[in-house]
């Protein structure tokens, strides 16, 4: 009966034991459960700091980067401003410097052909500073232009009455040379001619056509001689009649009976009757005019580059 006792006792206390063990399992993971879950929470929240930390960096670094980017862009374009401010001013000024030369060049001139009235450079350096020039500068470029197309324009007539002067006093030399081929030609009785003819320092003797042909001759150079001096007296009274449209007509008329061509009589003509002092005049208040718009424009054009240089 000690033996059982001793052995339900020992058995008992086995079991005893071993069921404590079993009850104890489930503590321990439990435990170890709530102590892996605590560890777990702690990593991520850690990792979670971490996390939002790393993130702030980032967007601080990008945010910084940003405003770096933005600095260097505004700067680069502050610096592209001034430098293409810098050269449309150089080049604004290399424009119209070019087209003030241009103007100074055609000032002086007394006169202009054909050509040089055309005015090729002036034009293209007008063309310049059309593309180049704000409202303002462009505004006093144009009358500065118009100016001097009109100034032109003056040159050239100048330069055409200049040569039909010339022609004029060449026509005047031959209508000379035909009255004195005829001067000593009259008329004789029997529609014949006689001429006098020098002997000497002291006589001369009157001598008549022999023949039909001398007849003839002594006949035509009679005729050209009475035209001529109709057409000199013309022109000698053109003098008087200056603008006189009735003179400038007689003239006309009176060249073309001394064998002069319609189209040179007519030009010759106009000529003979212009005013030279009032066309001289003319000229001179043109180049007067077109000097104050070439004023006018540097100083419009000197604002602007005050302006572009600022």
């Amino acid at each position: 009966m000690a033996d059982l006792d001793t052995f339900i006792s020992q058995d008992f206390g086995s079991v005893a034991s071993a069921v404590v063990a079993l009850l104890a399992i489930p503590g321990v993971i439990i435990a170890g459960y709530i102590q892996g879950s605590k560890a777990l929470t702690g990593a991520q929240a850690q990792a979670q700091k971490a996390l939002e930390a790393a993130q702030a960096q980032a967007a601080a670094t990008l945010e910084t980067g940003r405003l770096q980017a933005q600095a260097a862009v505004a700067s680069a374009r502050e610096l592209s401003r001034e430098t293409h401010a810098q050269w449309q001013r150089d080049r604004c000024q290399e424009v119209w410097a070019e087209y003030v030369k241009e103007l100074d060049l055609l000032l002086p001139k007394t006169e202009a052909d054909d050509r040089e009235a055309r005015s090729e450079d002036l034009l293209k350096a007008y063309a310049m500073v059309e593309l180049m020039s704000p409202p303002d500068v462009l505004s006093k470029a144009h009358e500065a232009h118009e100016g001097a197309l009109d100034f032109a324009a003056a040159l050239y007539m100048e330069h055409l009455e200049r040569e039909n002067y010339l022609r004029l006093a060449r026509a005047r030399r031959r209508l000379e040379d035909a009255v004195a081929a005829a001067s000593r030609l009259s008329r004789a009785p029997g529609d014949s001619f006689v001429e006098q003819v020098p002997i000497s320092a002291d006589e001369c003797d009157y001598v008549g056509p022999e023949s039909p042909a001398e007849w003839e001759e002594m006949a035509a150079r009679f005729e050209r001689g009475e035209t001529a001096r109709t057409a000199l007296e013309a022109l000698d009274e053109a003098e008087a009649a200056l603008g006189d449209e009735a003179a400038e007509n007689r003239i006309r008329v009176a060249l073309i009976a001394a064998g002069v061509s319609e189209s040179e009589a007519a030009s010759l003509a106009r000529t003979a009757c212009l005013d030279r002092e009032a066309q001289g005049e003319a000229l001179a208040q043109k180049r007067v005019a077109l000097s104050g718009l070439r004023e006018a424009f540097v100083v419009e054009a000197r604002k602007e580059l005050d302006g572009l240089g600022r």
